[in-house]
């Protein structure tokens, strides 16, 4: 494969990067040239916007300052609407629905973000106080207590030395309900008795007076921004009291609304970053928003750009604050664009001049990079084609044969220079097996559909020697930029290969399969004979004692002095004959079955269900049997014989199968397993109509049976192979209906764990 050619210039940069690796091509006269043009061009930018533009700079400003004092007195309705709000909802709630309140404090902070807390404070009385702070301390889950801050300035709300508990007073309003909850801005000063705090104590006793709403000094946040707050005294009765004595008598608690003066403050205008804006009273400084640019200018700007400076009456009554706004001196915004300006058709200029040189060799080693990367692609794809085991088989327009990948040429059985250039029709000779019914041609549908058409399923390649191999693949459209078919791809594979895989491993499946039907036969009947020895041992008693009878018979006539010879006979004959009966039963018992001990091994009893699944699905099929399982995956192993547990399962579904024959509708079997302390429980459920308390009883007993053609025998079998193997065997009625078989083995425990142990 050849060496690739570097790629070509600028290719990896971004378009400001190339840009500057042109201009940096460029002879050192022109870089000096653009160096001067630039710096002029900035020059005169700058002296036309000082001169130009101070009459724009003095509208920009006045236009700004207003836009900016309607914003502010527009949020300022919006506070003084919201505290309104909220004291109609607390009347028309009476305290009733937090929910509710909660909610309006949410939705009031969520859509305007400088007011950071709102709610209703409520008066207090010393009587109260300790009930109130017993109450609040189990509701926050911490300490509370009503507490006063004994700073002037206000500015460290998180340092425990300045909050102390308050004193006696005959009433309290602690800050309590600070929505929305949570709130880190006001965190710290849950507790806060603002009827005697030095800075908001004045305010909440002339909103308790006045019945209107009044506005706190500012002060500052835990995390060090200004803010302040609106105050309305909310009255027992509703409406405020005539008498200041009344009121202060009568009122109930303060809502407080706290604002961000910053957040508030925070207006996009004109030029709004050049602005300084704060909230002053009595000519002295107050609420800094904090967001002016504060770079110092020379003299000669400051005398040419003097700042400007203005203060603005709020038009609402109650609000004690004016607005200052201040414009430092700076750059105009307009001198700024244009020197950008300057700066950017002095660059565009010199670069379409460094593009105009350096287009023609960017091309052609474009074009040399494209073509390599082409072709080193076409012979990637080529390689890959030639490589891979699926036949590619391409025809053009003209249904001739354009390329051929080896595996193609071995299927049809040609050398590709000879399949090259022959009609399609000559090389692709597709038939059906078994065909009941005309197929559509798949190149031809593909022609006509331009969409990609699957092989059928019976379809096989007929060669040149007349063999035909059966293949399966696609016929796909390759398309043109305008949608048009240019040519055909038929991709296929022999499937000779996978089906004789698919083939060998069915014939396995099948040989596992019965071998080990005959082995779970072979344990059936080897449990059969050991419940039929127990269940028949009378049959053998019987002759055993017939016997006895008869040899003590014969004895006692073999006393006499003339025995009788008949009888003597009689009785021996007799003996034989039972003797000869015992023997027969013994032999059919051993050509029953060959005699073997269980062989317990280590056994996942989650495996054994699914086995047995597998060997009775034809039979639920065939009855219309539902099967659902829920096996633990975390169960440990049992110490078990693999068939016989298997046989114990097989047992119980087929009974239960045939407890459903008679259920009309809807047929379900359940199997299940999980752990029970140091033992393992496997449970086989079905909705049948259930079993009689009377069949409970006897339902283990040998040669019990509550159907009519049942030997008994069965159930009497898997509880001994159970009990053999250290477990036990149980049934019930379920309370849905229905009934269970379930039993459980003792579980091997893992190494290190101790008797005893349990889940």
């Amino acid at each position: 494969m050849p060496a690739s050619k570097p790629r070509p210039p600028y290719a990896s940069l971004s378009l400001p990067q190339q840009w500057r690796q042109m201009i940096g091509d460029l002879p050192l006269r022109v870089k000096a040239s653009f160096v001067l043009l630039w710096l002029l061009l900035s020059m005169a930018i700058l002296l036309a916007a000082l001169f130009l533009t101070a009459e724009s700079r003095q509208q920009q400003f006045n236009a700004a300052t207003l836009h900016i004092k309607k914003t502010l007195e527009e949020r300022l309705l919006i506070c003084e609407t919201a505290i309104f709000g909220f004291a109609e909802l607390s009347a028309a709630n009476q305290g009733n629905e937090q929910a509710r309140l909660r909610q309006f404090a949410q939705n009031i902070g969520n859509r305007y973000p400088y007011i950071h807390l709102i709610g209703l404070q409520p008066r207090v009385g010393l009587a109260e106080r300790e009930t109130l702070e017993a109450e609040t301390s189990f509701q926050r889950r911490q300490p509370f207590l009503i507490k006063d801050y004994h700073r002037n300035d206000g500015d460290d709300w998180r340092n425990a030395a300045y909050w102390r508990p308050a004193p006696a007073r005959p009433y309290y309003i602690p800050l309590l309900n600070a929505l929305p909850l949570g709130d880190s801005l006001t965190g710290d000063m849950y507790g806060l008795d603002i009827a005697h705090d030095r800075i908001l104590g004045k305010a909440v006793e002339q909103a308790i007076r006045s019945g209107e709403i009044e506005v706190t000094p500012p002060y500052t946040l835990s995390n060090g921004e200004q803010g302040f707050g609106y105050l309305k005294a909310v009255y027992t009765d509703g409406a405020a009291p005539d008498t200041i004595a009344e009121r202060l008598n009568t009122f109930a608690g303060v809502i407080m609304l706290g604002v961000r003066a910053q957040t508030l403050l925070n207006v996009r205008g004109d030029d709004n970053h050049q602005l300084d804006l704060r909230l002053v009273v009595n000519g002295q400084a107050h609420l800094p928003t904090g967001t002016a640019s504060t770079h110092t200018l020379g003299w000669l700007q400051q005398q040419l750009l003097p700042p400007q400076h203005t203060q603005l009456a709020i038009d609402r009554d109650y609000f004690p604050y004016r607005l200052e706004v201040r414009q430092l001196s700076g750059l105009p915004s307009v001198s700024v664009s244009l020197l950008l300006l300057s700066l950017g058709t002095g660059l565009l200029l010199t670069s379409l001049l460094v593009l105009v040189a350096a287009s023609q060799h960017n091309e052609r080693l474009q074009s040399e990079h494209y073509h390599d990367t082409l072709r080193r692609e076409r012979q990637q794809a080529l390689v890959t084609l030639e490589s891979i085991d699926d036949a590619v088989l391409v025809a053009g327009d003209a249904s001739r044969v354009e390329y051929l990948n080896p595996k193609a040429a071995l299927l049809l059985g040609m050398a590709p220079s000879v399949l090259v250039g022959r009609p399609l029709a000559e090389v692709w000779k597709v038939r059906y097996e078994l065909a009941r019914e005309a197929i559509a041609d798949p190149v031809a549908a593909c022609r006509q559909q331009l969409d990609r058409v699957a092989l059928p399923e019976n379809a096989y390649l007929l060669r040149p020697d007349g063999q035909g191999a059966y293949i399966e693949g696609t016929v796909s459209p390759l398309l043109d930029q305008d949608g048009a078919l240019r040519s055909i791809v038929i991709t296929f594979r022999d499937m000779a290969p996978l089906r004789q895989r698919m083939a060998e491993a069915l014939e396995r499946s099948e040989q596992r399969l019965k071998q080990h039907q005959a082995e779970l036969a072979r344990v059936a009947r080897i449990n059969t004979l050991g419940e039929m020895t127990s269940g028949i041992a009378h049959e053998i008693n019987q002759p055993l004692s017939a016997i006895v009878s008869y040899n003590e018979a014969c004895l006692s006539m073999l006393d006499d002095e003339e025995p009788d010879r008949i009888l003597l006979k009689t009785a021996l004959l007799s003996s034989v004959k039972q003797a000869q009966r015992a023997g027969h039963i013994v032999k059919k018992l051993r050509e029953f079955v060959a005699s073997k001990q269980a062989d317990l091994t280590a056994v996942d009893v989650n495996q054994a269900v699914l086995n047995v699944i597998t060997l009775i699905e034809s039979e639920l099929r065939d009855h219309d049997v539902t099967v659902n399982t829920d096996l633990s995956g975390t169960l440990p192993r049992v110490q078990a014989d693999t068939i016989q547990v298997e046989q114990v399962v097989m047992n119980l579904c087929k009974n239960a199968m045939e407890a459903l024959m008679d259920v009309s509708g809807e047929r379900r079997l359940f199997i299940y397993s999980e752990r029970r302390g140091g033992r393992i429980r496997v449970g086989v459920r079905d909705n049948g109509p259930g079993m009689s308390a009377d069949t409970l009883q006897k339902i283990f007993q040998p040669f019990f049976s509550s159907k009519s053609q049942g030997m008994g025998l069965g159930l009497t079998i898997s509880h001994t192979i159970i009990e053999n193997m250290g477990g036990v065997l149980s049934a019930g009625n379920l309370d849905s209906g229905g009934a269970e078989f379930y039993f459980e083995l003792p579980m091997i425990k893992p190494q290190g764990e101790p008797e005893g142990a349990t889940a």
